[in-house]
């Protein structure tokens, strides 16, 4: 059961387009509705996206909410800053399995 390690999270969220584009959009519904409407990190609570990804991943994730993909560039930079999120993607994986920290 432990297979969604550090690494394994880590190297999805770099290479694999469906855990790309699903972890922004986790990512994006731990933000409060505060932080989804302003783009931008309110609270330091450790849950979405840092200050300096906020405004960037708050439009990927509503780019990606409207039926689109991620191609070229946006890829590219997505795929740099996805990974030091993983923590966050375990919890939502443990989570959704009924695990408990």
């Amino acid at each position: 059961m432990n297979t969604y390690t550090k690494e394994f999270i880590k190297e999805k969220l770099s290479t694999d387009i469906r855990w790309i584009e699903r972890g922004v959009v986790v990512l994006f519904n731990r933000q409060t509705e505060d932080e989804k409407e302003s783009s931008s990190t309110i609270s330091q609570n450790g849950m979405g996206f840092t200050g300096s990804d906020s405004r960037y991943l708050t439009y990927v994730s509503n780019y990606l909410l409207s039926g689109r993909h991620l191609s070229g560039r946006h890829l590219d930079k997505v795929k740099r800053v996805l990974p030091k999120y993983w923590r966050q993607i375990q919890e939502e994986i443990l989570n959704k399995q009924g695990v408990t920290n």
